[in-house]
């Protein structure tokens, strides 16, 4: 049990839980690089458009033939204003109830379709439109819209130029000929994207996880076993989650899904539409037991006409208590109810948004809902520090790790939802140094483990059979949902392969009581050099031999020019140490430090036993990873290193130590010495000051940082 410090002080514990945030996301209004213009701010912008008496235009996102795309450029596009194309252009109608928004000649039916689910979150869809803009009071032709984008919400302003072909809007717009607030946030959205273009490339799940900033995750219901759905509806439908069910169409000549029409079916749902799932039921007729999904098309039209729709004889079945108690449940407009065996039938794709519990709490439409735990961390994999790769390599165990507890007190099973999100660019580029980063194949693995394993190492891999894998793929996100009994489970983010360097996001929720913590280390000294006597030293092989050589042939301080001279004169084995390179002056600088606590540059020769004893037993500890005796091993060992040489660290100062003393993923002998040096030093200077002062204003990894890098 490791409770002391150096010289055996009192040790303070690291909170491991204060590594991640309990905060789901981060609403700074964030202006992302290139959609502001080249003027500034919202505020900025518009209060100078106001003193010029000028409208606005965007010079990141110009209105012309690039806007739209080299592939989607028709010919007669004219820009215009909306004042150009009615007499009264109003930003949100006062008429416009429920969603009136059609999607043109070109638009993008993708976010129409997202941007309909959020009609059931009307907090959500005025985070993303402000309803605070207008064409009167203080216009300047500057509108403002929010995306999420890895993690944070990102304003993009754009000028309220909109492409026209014969005095109509060429993309998506409101029905009302007078209502612009759609065709401006199509606008943003394209800036966002790069063009009107690009947004042809994206798909309902981008563009929910764009306006929600939640969990998205997709299913094919055409692939899926329908007791598989079930549960998945059953389980999403109570809780914070918005459930979205589409019908794709594949076209009969391409084989691909058509996206360029919506159809209404013979059974009265339209493809190509968002409907939402707001509800489950089971009824009780002359024909059994049927469970019933109750769905919502926002835009008022195109509801099921088959059994269980409004009309339908099977309600004369029901007794008169539940078909009140039924009726009451559609009461929104748009709303209806449809068996189960006809919803996996009919509708091909579901989405879930599963919502924060930040965004649970602003959202007064959710209350009635179960509400998520959260936890978000933000890391990156580094090349040969925890870029491990998958489970099947060597370094699997390097890479970042999460622990989440389920604590027995609580329900016999919970809901889990495991997300990984790494960064994404948004803006294509034309420019090799700007071009978008390739998306790396990511994934997780999930690995149940009893309470007394802390991390899982290589060895603890090996012998351990994951409870799932997920699929790598070179998506933006990848998420699974879990439902977990009582007990311990480490998570363990990874790229398919190894040293793949990227930011990702981590996310996790939870419907029940857990404790969820990143695997790290306290920064801990075993065994301080401190306490090395010359005693201690005896039992180093001829110690009293060299001490007695030293004595007749060197004076009885030792700078560190005599040290390097007794290191290669006296220390036996100092070739397997050193290998073909001899030991270095900064070496010995750094080991006269150890023992110079006077500040002079110098050492008594009496602590030579001492300093010897020590870099003997830290050279044992690397040749256990030194199987090639070449004096390097690979960075991805500096931790199992450090721990046979008596030192734990976090996981911050580990990182810290391979950026410092490794090269091209490898670590020499000579920088190990070196970086032990560092640390045993920072312990020292930590209890010093600790011991000193009644509050010291510098934790210990923070002094350990800084003597690192000094």
């Amino acid at each position: 049990m490791r409770t002391n410090g150096v010289n055996g002080g009192p040790h303070r514990p690291e909170d491991k839980r204060s590594t991640i945030s309990r905060y789901w996301t981060i609403d700074r209004s964030v202006s992302k690089q290139g959609s502001t213009g080249k003027g500034g701010t919202y505020q900025h912008i518009r209060r100078s458009c106001r003193e010029r008496g000028l409208l606005f235009e965007d010079p990141d996102f110009p209105a012309g033939s690039q806007a739209l795309g080299r592939a989607r450029a028709p010919s007669g596009v004219v820009w215009l204003r909306p004042h150009e194309i009615v007499d009264r252009p109003r930003f949100i109608s006062d008429s416009s109830g429920r969603f009136d928004v059609e999607r043109g000649e070109l638009g993008d039916i993708w976010l129409l379709q997202a941007v309909s689910t959020l009609t059931l979150t009307p907090r959500f869809l005025d985070r993303v439109v402000p309803p605070d803009q207008s064409f009167e009071q203080d216009y300047c032709g500057l509108f403002r819209f929010r995306f999420w984008h890895f993690g944070e919400w990102v304003e993009v302003l754009v000028d309220d130029r909109l492409p026209t072909l014969r005095g109509r809007l060429l993309y998506a717009h409101s029905s009302d000929p007078s209502e612009f607030w759609s065709a401006l946030l199509e606008k943003a959205y394209a800036k966002l994207y790069g063009s009107y273009e690009c947004l042809h490339q994206n798909s309902t799940t981008l563009a929910l996880q764009d306006l929600t900033g939640g969990i998205v995750q997709s299913f094919s219901l055409q692939q899926q076993e329908t007791f598989v759905i079930y549960q998945v509806l059953n389980s999403a439908v109570p809780r914070s989650s918005l459930i979205v069910a589409s019908i794709h169409m594949v076209s009969a000549c391409t084989y691909e899904r058509d996206t360029k029409r919506n159809l209404r079916l013979r059974n009265g749902l339209v493809t190509q539409h968002a409907y939402s799932v707001t509800g489950l039921a089971r009824v009780r007729s002359k024909l059994g037991e049927t469970p019933l999904v109750r769905l919502r098309n926002p835009w008022g039209r195109g509801e099921w006409n088959g059994p269980w729709s409004e009309r339908s004889w099977e309600w004369d079945s029901l007794s008169d208590r539940d078909k009140d108690l039924l009726s009451v449940r559609v009461a929104n407009d748009g709303e209806f109810w449809m068996s189960f065996d006809d919803f996996a039938r009919v509708f091909s794709h579901l989405d879930l948004v599963h919502i924060g519990p930040d965004d649970w709490m602003s959202e007064s439409c959710l209350h009635s809902k179960k509400p998520w735990r959260a936890v978000l961390a933000r890391r990156r994999w580094r090349t040969g520090y925890n870029a491990g790769g998958g489970p099947g390599c060597e370094t699997a165990g390097q890479n970042p790790q999460f622990h989440i507890q389920i604590p027995r007190s609580s329900a016999s099973k919970c809901h889990v939802v495991v997300s990984l999100t790494q960064e994404y660019d948004t803006l294509p580029s034309d420019d090799v140094k700007k071009r978008r980063r390739p998306l790396a194949p990511i994934g997780f693995s999930v690995y149940g483990v009893p309470s007394s394993v802390h991390r899982l190492t290589k060895e603890v891999i090996a012998n351990t059979k994951p409870l799932d894998v997920t699929a790598y793929t070179c998506t933006r996100e990848t998420a699974t949902f879990f439902t977990l009994p009582p007990g311990d489970y480490i998570v363990v983010p990874q790229t398919a392969t190894p040293n793949r360097d990227a930011k990702f996001l981590f996310r996790v929720l939870t419907d029940e009581q857990s404790n969820i913590w990143e695997v790290n280390e306290d920064n801990m000294v075993f065994r301080p050099v401190s306490s090395d006597s010359l005693e201690d030293s005896i039992r180093y092989p001829d110690s009293r031999l060299i001490l007695a050589k030293l004595v007749a042939k060197y004076p009885p301080d030792v700078d560190s020019a005599i040290l390097l001279k007794i290191l290669k004169a006296h220390w036996k084995g100092g070739k397997q140490v050193f290998h073909s390179d001899k030991p270095s002056l900064e070496l010995c600088k750094s080991l006269i430090m150890l023992r110079d606590y006077s500040i002079s540059g110098r050492i008594s020769l009496f602590e030579i036993p001492a300093i010897l004893l020590t870099l003997h037993s830290w050279r044992l500890a690397f040749l256990k990873y030194d199987r090639g005796h070449t004096n390097k091993t690979s960075s991805y060992n500096t931790r199992p290193i450090l721990y046979e040489a008596g030192v734990t660290v976090s996981n911050k100062v580990l990182e810290c130590l391979i950026l410092r003393f490794t090269k091209s993923c490898v670590l020499t002998v000579e920088s190990f010495l070196i970086a032990m040096v560092r640390l045993h030093l920072a312990h020292e200077r930590y209890h010093s000051i600790d011991t000193k002062m009644k509050t010291n204003p510098i934790s210990l990894e923070e002094m350990i940082l800084m003597t690192i890098y000094s």
